[in-house]
């Protein structure tokens, strides 16, 4: 298992750790002993998820002849990924955690059957209840992330406590982990939280207040139609009929008012690869980007929202979102103190349009 992978098995196992109806507490990280296990995996079955362009989920199907659980498992096992090594471990880690859930639910959905058997008590069957979603296959964002999640439900019947996990992978040769500071840059917490907290008081009479404790180093997060979407448990911020409360954030600058960049008000020139520069400082102002300048190691970040990319002198390596540097043929310079990147960068890292080229 290479080093990312371990990463991202650490981070899915947190919340592998959530309770959902049973403690799973006792459950080790690397596997669990079962006499009560009677799982059969199917040969592995196409899933009715629309084609995708990107890469496709297949499903594994989890049963059990437990007379005391209900399962309906199905687990999705992804296809198509650049980096075949680190698609097996994630599948591995994605369908281990599932067969640990259901070991544990038939474990004590058998023991409390037993139990009411032997008091002469009327049991019903728990339920196990595993779904899952692919929200994004790497093709509908700039950085070609993967995100995927994984819902596992549980009752003992009364009110189930549904856990979230998610996966967001970047697919490229060797494929990376994604995080929020890769998405929203080192410092994002405090914008973040402050924006969710604001969210959270228009509608305050349906949260409380005094549980948003900000988002965590293990928080839950996908990406869904070039939106971040920061996910909360149920019940821990908001009553139980909200469900698994969500913020949703764009990633792109995308708005009823297509925002685009009139070279007419921006300083330019033409550098002798033929190659049309303009100012940095320009873009920012006319775009309504905050712009930081970093003297140390002569980095500029662009900043609006969740959107952020930065920029180095003499590097032609342009970040979208903190983590794909794309080469645009020019490196930026500084000239009369001001920094110029080619026009492309508008285009084609800030995703908005140019107008008289």
């Amino acid at each position: 298992m290479n080093k990312t992978t371990k990463n991202l098995f650490k981070m899915s196992a947190v919340g592998c750790a959530a309770i959902m109806g049973v403690s799973l507490a006792s459950l080790p990280v690397h596997g669990m002993a079962s006499t009560s296990v009677a799982a059969s995996v199917s040969s592995m079955v196409q899933s009715t998820t629309p084609a995708l362009t990107g890469i496709k989920i297949q499903e594994k199907v989890l049963s059990t002849t437990s007379k005391y659980l209900i399962a309906d498992i199905k687990v999705p096992q992804l296809t198509g990924m650049l980096d075949k090594q680190y698609q097996d471990e994630l599948n591995d880690i994605i369908l281990s955690h599932a067969e640990k859930d259901l070991a544990q639910w038939e474990k004590d959905a058998a023991e409390m059957g037993q139990k009411a058997q032997a008091n002469q008590q009327e049991f019903y069957p728990y339920t196990l209840n595993i779904t899952y979603e692919l929200k994004s296959d790497g093709t509908g964002n700039p950085a070609g992330i993967i995100s995927l999640t994984v819902i596992t439900e549980g009752s003992e019947g009364g009110t189930s406590m549904p856990r979230m996990d998610t996966y967001n992978v970047r697919n490229i040769a060797e494929a990376q982990l994604v995080t929020l500071s890769d998405l929203l840059g080192a410092n994002y917490k405090e914008k973040l939280d402050s924006d969710i907290l604001a969210e959270i008081k228009k509608d305050s009479d349906k949260y409380f207040l005094e549980e948003y404790k900000g988002t965590s180093v293990e928080q839950s997060f996908y990406i869904d139609k070039g939106d971040l979407v920061i996910v909360f448990p149920k019940y821990s911020i908001a009553a139980g009929y909200l469900g698994s409360p969500e913020f949703r954030f764009s990633l792109n600058n995308n708005s009823t008012d297509v925002a685009k960049l009139d070279l007419k008000k921006v300083s330019s020139f033409t550098n002798k690869q033929g190659v049309l520069m303009i100012s940095l400082r320009d873009i920012s102002n006319q775009l309504n980007f905050e712009l930081k300048w970093n003297q140390a190691t002569k980095t500029s970040e662009l900043i609006k929202g969740a959107q952020w990319t930065s920029v180095s002198i003499n590097k032609d390596a342009y970040f979208i979102a903190k983590m794909a540097p794309k080469a645009l043929g020019a490196a930026p310079v500084l000239q009369d103190n001001k920094t110029y990147v080619p026009v492309q960068f508008v285009s084609d890292i800030l995703q908005i349009e140019v107008q008289d080229i």
